[in-house]
């Protein structure tokens, strides 16, 4: 009996001068009859660097640039598809080595799975990824070597460099190879480097260890707990960040927007590459130096995981049935220079002044604001209510420890 197929995933990367890829997409995907172009002169590259053996393994490669956001998720699902692929094509039958090259056709790929997103500002390093495909025992010493060697002596060839630069497009500075496991390497020097150590070891978790607890916390307060491939992170409000370091308005702004700055670079840097972020309430125990006590608090007040806001009630007056009506539903945006809207503070009040609802509804993602604005217009019209929107392009707090305020001085902005 044929012992079953495994797949050993890895790249060759195309480093491009930073100016030839942000200000655009990588290309689009070759057709079937180029991929075959391309794959040709990498397959040539595995013999000379690995040595003939690695002809025993068949090889399956996407002819398309990815950026390696795309690459390195949780479950290496680019690996799992690659093999799937293989499998499929040999329709059932015992494993042989082939060459297969997945093109598009018509301008699709023909697994949207592994189809490249070619988002704007990918790069300046993408990569083609490929896969060997063979029974475990025959690829466990294939993937021992190239562990060993790929990166050290993976220097791509001329005729790879030329093929690249005619079929994509593109004008390499280096092309070299590497294994999954290399790119890893890569990745957590480089958001070393760049002061997200973090985010870094986040993403370690979800890739490599997603059945133990991890949990990062910030000098900002940021908190996120992981496991199975999932972050969760408490969202910190205004006055929340407040009442913990009894902080006034100026020093709460300082505090709050590195606060918010870093959490909307992480949670951007793990979405980006496939870790699903869920926001939980600030409530006590998520701050729990264990990780799993912590995680467990965390998941029993998260969100529901498509929500775009989170709201903190400041006052709610019970509506009585013959109680004053709304009359005015106030919304004022709080917003940074930098960092544009982090909150909206909502007010309803009665004909005579009083407060009947105040509460600051904060975006955690960016549709999170339409929501928001939208909600809040809505209700104005179901209570019959005037409507105003200010947008004083400011932050309005008071107090020690600050509390967010509404803009008081209406001018009818909306």
């Amino acid at each position: 009996m044929q012992a079953a197929l495994s797949a050993t995933p890895a790249v060759l990367t195309v480093e491009l001068a930073p100016e030839a890829i942000m200000a655009g997409r990588p290309p689009e995907p070759l057709d079937r009859d180029r991929a075959e172009l391309l794959a040709g002169p990498i397959a040539d590259d595995l013999r000379r660097i690995v040595g003939e053996t690695v002809a025993e393994a068949g090889l399956v490669m996407p002819a398309a640039l990815y950026d390696l956001t795309e690459l390195l998720r949780p479950g290496l699902p680019m690996a799992e598809a690659l093999l799937d692929i293989y499998r499929g094509s040999l329709r059932g039958g015992p494993f042989e080595p082939q060459l297969l090259a997945i093109g598009s056709a018509g301008g699709r790929f023909p697994e949207s799975a592994i189809a490249p997103e070619r988002r704007v500002g990918s790069g300046p390093l993408l990569a083609v990824p490929f896969a060997l495909v063979a029974p475990g025992p025959l690829l466990d010493p294939l993937r021992q070597t190239l562990e060993s060697v790929l990166l050290e002596k993976g220097r791509a060839s001329l005729a790879t460099d030329r093929a690249l630069r005619q079929l994509l497009g593109v004008e390499p500075v280096h092309l070299s190879y590497a294994t999954f496991h290399d790119l890893s390497a890569l990745l957590k020097i480089q958001l070393e480097h760049a002061d997200f150590g973090g985010l870094w070891e986040l993403l370690e978790a979800c890739l490599y260890r997603p059945e133990i607890p991890a949990a990062v916390t910030l000098a900002a307060g940021n908190r996120f707990l992981a496991m199975d491939g999932i972050v969760w992170t408490p969202w910190l409000t205004w006055d929340e960040w407040a009442r913990r370091n009894h902080a006034n308005p100026r020093d709460t702004e300082a505090g709050y927007m590195a606060w918010m700055q870093h959490q909307r670079q992480y949670m951007a840097g793990l979405e980006r590459h496939g870790v699903e972020v869920r926001i939980t309430a600030p409530v006590p125990g998520v701050e729990a130096a264990d990780a799993e006590v912590a995680l467990g608090v965390a998941q029993a007040h998260a969100l529901e995981p498509t929500a775009a806001s989170y709201r903190e009630t400041v006052a709610s007056v019970a509506q009585a049935p013959h109680g004053p009506a709304a009359a005015v539903v106030s919304l004022t945006e709080q917003a940074s220079p930098l960092l544009g809207p982090i909150a909206y503070t909502a007010m309803v009040q009665a004909h005579d002044g009083s407060l009947l609802e105040l509460s600051h509804d904060y975006p955690v993602r960016e549709s999170g604001i339409n929501e928001v604005l939208s909600h809040w217009q809505s209700r104005a019209d179901a209570l019959g209510a005037a409507w105003h929107l200010e947008r004083p392009n400011t932050v309005t707090s008071a107090g020690t420890p600050a509390q967010l305020q509404p803009w008081l001085d209406f001018e009818g902005s909306a």
